[in-house]
């Protein structure tokens, strides 16, 4: 009709992606660091749910632990990279409660997503999958959601108030859902490496809905990374700073 054909509906995603942000977050390791509100997520009872997809290219692998998100307790209530860079652990309010999966030590950008699942009972270890560029890697759970405690982060980057550990590297793109993602949404996330605007469904990603806290750092400037879809804006502390390298 009109001309058009079939050209509308034979392009693909990848093409269909600008609305992605053009920026990510910079960090140098050292006392640099994102804060928000804290807050904490329930992943302690039967039927909690909670699921986060963040990019991350680190500079450094192997030296010191790089933490993603985390509390003023820097020996748990955190998701972070390990010292030696091969594994990627959640750690809930309970000390000792992790999840952790293997993941690639190297410095290339890398999506992630980590999916918990209270569906196993009240006293029992929560369901927990660890994704790395869309594919399922090996996943390890000791006792997390075992108990009602959740987990509570305050910062993005480090331990909050800078101190060791933090994270050496860009992020971008971090996301907080309240639903367990499925493997072909978590595919369909990572699209091949290239971002997509996980605001929209679209594909095996239909849960937009579900999102309840999106750092996209479309600023590109300023003090402050605003979260899109919740609450939780974030100021930016030490050396954080805006960077237009992105995935691609």
């Amino acid at each position: 009709m009109l001309g058009l054909g079939n050209s509308l509906i034979s392009l693909d995603y990848t093409q269909q992606s600008a609305a992605a942000s053009a920026y990510s977050m910079s960090f140098d390791g050292s006392g640099d660091y994102l804060s928000f509100t804290e807050t904490a997520f329930a992943i302690g009872e039967d039927g909690d749910k909670f699921s986060m997809s963040f990019w991350a290219k680190r500079d450094t692998t192997g030296t010191s632990a790089d933490f993603v998100m985390s509390n003023v307790n820097g020996y748990y209530r955190k998701i972070h990279f390990n010292s030696t860079g091969d594994t990627l652990e959640i750690e809930g309010d309970t000390n000792g409660q992790a999840a952790v999966g293997t993941v690639t030590a190297d410095t290339e950008w890398h999506h992630y997503v980590i999916t918990l699942n209270n569906d196993n009972g009240s006293g029992a270890s929560l369901t927990a999958v660890v994704y790395e560029d869309g594919s399922a890697v090996s996943t390890s759970v000791t006792s997390l959601g075992a108990t009602t405690a959740g987990l509570t982060v305050d910062s993005i980057g480090s331990p909050s108030g800078g101190g060791t550990n933090g994270f050496d590297g860009l992020l971008y793109q971090i996301a907080i859902y309240d639903e367990f993602l499925d493997a072909g949404a978590v595919s369909a996330l990572y699209n091949s490496g290239t971002p997509i605007d996980i605001t929209a469904d679209t594909g095996d990603y239909d849960n937009s809905g579900d999102l309840k806290h999106l750092w996209n750092f479309t600023e590109g400037t300023g003090s402050t990374a605003a979260d899109s879809v919740g609450s939780l804006d974030a100021t930016l502390n030490g050396d954080a700073a805006f960077s237009s390298t992105t995935p691609s």
